[in-house]
């Protein structure tokens, strides 16, 4: 008789035996398929929200710094970044484009800054101090990194010419909203004034200039938020506050080369050492670089080769960051579904190779019939492998279903769980007198851990199905063939006598 077909027959005639092998499948199955389950969904969180972050990377100043200097009441000093390290980062081979931007602060002459209604958030909105509403923000990349991340589109005119950055020409862009307040469009001039002011010890926002001049930009363009037209519901406000403050900086800001930012902050310090040198700079540029690398996965890549050529007092942040530091509950996760899929794995290594040695010792006489009848041993194991594959096989299609869903259940509840701890220990902290540090980057993408939560998706798919069948029957195989041994070793004479 083919042993195929005895391997059939096997397993209808041993029902018991059949049933008690798809049972303990069964149980280790929906073990594994629901750490792999829960391993897939954490591995498309990761890839889906950093995919929405994008892969972009700045160098700022290390918040330690000014915590240190707080605690021990000492001023922070710090040396510039120079153009020239700006420039070696950006040749990077992870560096798809760069750009370095110079701001500054100043007033407009005959103009009027936006405004939205006031909100009674008790965060301070700009335009607070007279000759301060708007932002001259200047650029070296001539496409304007804004435009090309999708922070904000042209609606009206172009973006700057490299010979327009080269020489530092009196062109800007302005936003629609600040355009449409003073009933500008493109080919217009926008007079921006630049205010000196000599801070002292204690906050006037009445204080008068100590110097001011005209600086005439034609308008080249006209451009429009894409950020802060995606984010005006409430629930986002409430996880942000400083949503709103950043829509009105960016309403107010108006583009230009770094060569105008450039001239009119050696101005500022010039005017300023005739009244208070102390408070004068150096006359050094501090610029701000970003970088927009190839792809989000060659963030960890660009760090490790970039990390070492940034100067102290300063750090390498990428948009990654943002998930990392929010993302605990789902690295979690992925950890304990890691640790679960091992042990899961081994028990069934373990369970299984004992269950089908007993199995076979209890059978050791009807092999030793077949071997003595002149069966090859290779045609008794494959008809032990095939009673085992039936019957594991069936137990596992049904267990892709059961163990998907139980994961489903018990890794949600688990998160949300994660999710409030969290919540609660951020309240904790923030009651006790924790520090609170606004990034003054508007660029950043808010991401709360509820957008995670949010991504989190366990489902079936085709990659989830074919992985847990390549180890499910992979570990079976395994199982199956390591009692074999003892099959090999049988003496059809010993046993017959």
């Amino acid at each position: 008789m083919n042993f195929a077909k005895r391997a059939f027959l096997s397993i209808t005639r041993r029902k018991g035996r059949a049933l008690i092998l798809f049972a303990v499948v069964f149980i280790l199955g929906n073990l594994i398929a629901g750490a792999i389950s829960i391993q897939q969904a954490t591995q498309n969180v990761e890839k889906s929200i950093k995919k929405q972050l994008g892969g972009t990377a700045s160098i700022d100043v290390d918040p330690k710094v000014y915590e240190e200097a707080m605690a021990s009441g000492e001023e922070v000093k710090l040396d510039p970044l120079k153009e020239d390290l700006i420039k070696q980062i950006g040749s990077s081979n992870y560096v798809k484009y760069f750009d370095y931007n110079l701001e500054i602060y100043g007033g407009g002459k005959e103009v009027k800054p936006f405004a939205p209604p006031q909100e009674d958030n008790g965060i301070m909105t700009s335009g607070e101090l007279k000759g301060m509403e708007f932002i001259l923000k200047g650029v070296q990349y001539a496409a304007v990194m804004d435009f090309k991340e999708k922070k904000a589109k042209l609606v009206d005119g172009r973006a700057f010419t490299e010979e327009e950055i080269e020489k530092g020409s009196n062109v800007g862009i302005i936003s629609k909203k600040l355009a449409d307040e003073n009933n500008l469009s493109v080919g217009d001039t926008f007079v921006y004034q630049n205010n000196v002011f000599d801070f002292g010890p204690t906050y006037d926002p009445n204080m008068e200039p100590v110097a001011s001049r005209d600086v005439p930009l034609e308008i080249i363009g006209i451009f429009e938020p894409i950020e802060a037209e995606k984010k005006t519901d409430d629930e986002t406000k409430k996880a942000d506050p400083m949503a709103g403050f950043y829509n009105t900086q960016f309403q107010n800001t108006l583009y230009v080369p770094n060569g105008v930012t450039s001239k009119e902050l050696s101005f500022e310090n010039e005017e300023l050492k005739k009244v208070n040198p102390e408070a004068a700079g150096d006359g050094e540029m501090s610029y701000q670089p970003k970088y927009v690398l190839k792809s989000p996965e060659v963030v960890d890549a660009f760090k490790e080769e970039t990390t070492p050529l940034i100067p102290k007092n300063y750090k390498l942040s990428a948009s990654t960051d943002q998930y990392n530091s929010i993302a605990a509950p789902i690295k979690s996760m992925s950890k304990l579904s890691g640790y679960v899929l091992i042990a899961a794995i081994g028990a069934s290594l373990l369970i299984l190779s004992l269950v089908v040695l007993l199995f076979l010792r209890d059978r050791k006489h009807e092999f030793g019939i077949y071997l003595s009848l002149g069966e090859k041993r290779q045609r008794v194991l494959g008809q032990v492998i095939i009673e085992v594959i039936v019957v594991a096989f069936v137990a596992i299609g049904l267990s892709v279903f059961s163990g998907n869903y139980l994961a489903k259940g018990i890794s949600s509840s688990m998160i949300q769980n994660q999710i409030q701890a969290e919540a609660e220990k951020e309240e904790a902290a923030a009651a006790s007198g924790g520090m609170m540090v606004f990034s003054n980057n508007s660029d950043t993408t808010s991401l709360s851990a509820d957008d995670v939560n949010k991504e989190y998706q366990v489902s079936l798919s085709s990659k989830y199905i074919i992985s847990f069948f390549i180890v499910g029957l992979g570990t079976i195989l395994i199982a199956t063939i390591a009692p074999m041994v003892y099959l090999i070793r049988l003496n059809p004479k010993k046993i017959m006598m």
